[in-house]
């Protein structure tokens, strides 16, 4: 409602100069001026005859009428400002209790305010939009899905792994927030058969937003996908991400090499990025303002002014590979490569870490010791992985269990068994999820990471040059100390963080 308003007041104010012009250019045209003195007689007789009670009344009226709308313009436009004023939650924040109930009373607050503009007779989709992409960004969300159904269009934002449900919106709507998305994303409009891409940036209190537009045709409309890049992040510290205090040091210790190859494991989703990113934020400020940290990353999700950040771009023809070389004749200290997918860059990345970089990367992996076989199926050199490698990390994320409503009961007899099996003790104490209003009545709030953290002894790297299977490589690093992902949920468990039937269901 607020672009009608918007243009009625404007409208008006028009209307108001247009009239008082008006008067003046007709007076002028019946009485010509043709010296200063004539001039000055004429406008005072003008003020004395022309201004009536009717031009007054208008001019007046229209006046009237166009500070009112803009008064209401400007009430509708701080309306839509309705999550300006709350917390700005980081996409790479932890997601504890704290946050997640933060991100659920945002949520319920955002999809009020978006009710009432879509419930109005002519919904403004301009006011819309920006409500929507406003809400989105001060979430945290990564992600803004528009999903057409028959009795309506589902929006959902990804916030921090997680796609939670905005609201429903009404099936005849659609196109018209479509057709905004596309004039926002400079595709084509009347084009409704074919996928399409496209991007643009949205202003925020916090900096522009980077957002790309995905559009595929479905049997109930075209589907939205919305990837939010932010200008800037807070990086969040390595003490709370969730290492146990004996692994957290482990892994500061191996973050102090000089060089070699630091890899991390995971699944899509598990939280590697926010690892990856404390980790260089941990080094920067253990090794001071001069340290040289360059990323190369697909895409450049988050802009960190510490980090030198270099985009790949596979369709000219850039990839990791070419990028890490080129990175490596910047003279940098330390490297993040995103992610390791072919063996061309393995081994670029295998000669970083081996000519005095500190290179940390991610790999597609079930565990930190399947790391090393799952490079030399890529046709990585034994040796050469063997001589690179500084350790290997595993992370998961479950579900954490609501504080305010979790409840200490016994699990049942068969996750006690897979316990007993790996020889972990069964004693407890364990929870289960009640549910309450804070948690919306699933028993969960937020989420949690488990990590296995394998630093590469002498016997590892002798495992990984004979090409011994993963599980033996396991077992060494468990007795050389390492806390594998099941005992780091079991110690979760316990502290009633989390659920063993959670843990069992991630870690497997």
């Amino acid at each position: 409602m607020s672009l009608p308003v918007r243009k009625a007041a404007q409208a008006t104010w028009v209307l108001a100069v247009l009239v008082l012009l008006g008067s003046i250019g007709m007076w002028l045209y019946q009485n010509p001026i043709q010296d200063a003195e004539t001039a000055q007689r004429l406008g005072g007789r003008y003020l004395e005859l022309a201004v009536t009670p009717v031009i007054l009344g208008c001019v007046g009226l229209c006046l009237a009428l166009g500070a009112a709308g803009s008064a209401l313009d400007a009430r509708v436009r701080r309306s839509r400002q309705g999550l300006t004023q709350r917390l700005s939650l980081s996409p790479l924040a932890v997601v504890d209790a704290d946050v997640a109930f933060a991100v659920r009373e945002m949520l319920v607050e955002l999809q009020g305010v978006l009710r009432g503009y879509i419930s109005r007779p002519e919904p403004d989709m301009i006011a819309f939009v920006d409500v929507l992409l406003d809400g989105a960004v001060r979430v945290g969300a990564s992600d803004v899905h528009m999903h057409p159904l028959e009795t309506g269009t589902r929006l959902a934002f990804r916030v921090h792994g997680v796609l939670e449900e905005v609201m429903m919106m009404p099936r005849e709507h659609h196109s018209r927030l479509i057709n905004r998305l596309k004039v926002l994303g400079k595709v084509v409009l009347f084009r409704s058969d074919r996928p399409q891409d496209g991007h643009f940036s949205f202003g925020t209190p916090e900096g522009p937003a980077d957002i790309r537009l995905s559009l595929l045709p479905t049997n109930h409309g075209e589907s939205v996908a919305l990837r939010i890049a932010r200008s800037t992040v807070r990086l969040p510290e390595l003490p709370r991400l969730g290492f146990a205090p004996e692994t957290l040091t482990a892994y500061q210790r191996l973050l102090d090499a000089p060089q070699g190859i630091i890899f991390v494991a995971g699944a899509t989703g598990a939280g590697k990025t926010t690892t990856l990113y404390a980790s260089l934020g941990y080094i920067k400020k253990t090794r001071g303002d001069l340290t040289r940290i360059a990323t190369i990353e697909d895409p450049v999700e988050y802009d960190v002014p510490l980090f030198s950040q270099t985009q790949v771009n596979a369709e000219q023809g850039f990839t990791f590979a070419q990028g890490l070389r080129s990175v490596l004749r910047q003279d940098p200290n330390v490297i993040m490569v995103g992610e390791i997918r072919d063996a061309e860059t393995a081994r670029t990345a295998i000669q970083a870490g081996l000519s005095g970089h500190l290179l940390l990367t991610t790999v597609h992996a079930s565990s930190s010791a399947g790391v090393f076989n799952r490079l030399i199926e890529m046709g990585v050199e034994p040796f050469l992985l063997a001589s690179a490698s500084v350790a290997a990390i595993s992370q998961r994320l479950v579900r954490a269990l609501c504080p305010h409503c979790r409840m200490a009961a016994s699990p049942e007899i068969d996750e006690l068994a897979r316990l007993e099996a790996v020889g972990l003790p069964t004693t407890g104490p364990f929870y289960v999820p009640v549910g309450c209003e804070r948690c919306g009545g699933s028993g969960y709030l937020g989420r949690a990471a488990l990590y296995e953290v394998l630093k590469v002894t002498p016997a590892i790297r002798e495992c990984v040059n004979t090409k011994s299977p993963t599980s033996r490589a396991h077992d060494i690093a468990v007795s050389e100390g390492m806390v594998p992902l099941l005992a780091a949920g079991l110690a979760k468990v316990n502290a009633g963080t989390t659920t063993l039937r959670e843990v069992l269901r991630v870690v497997g």
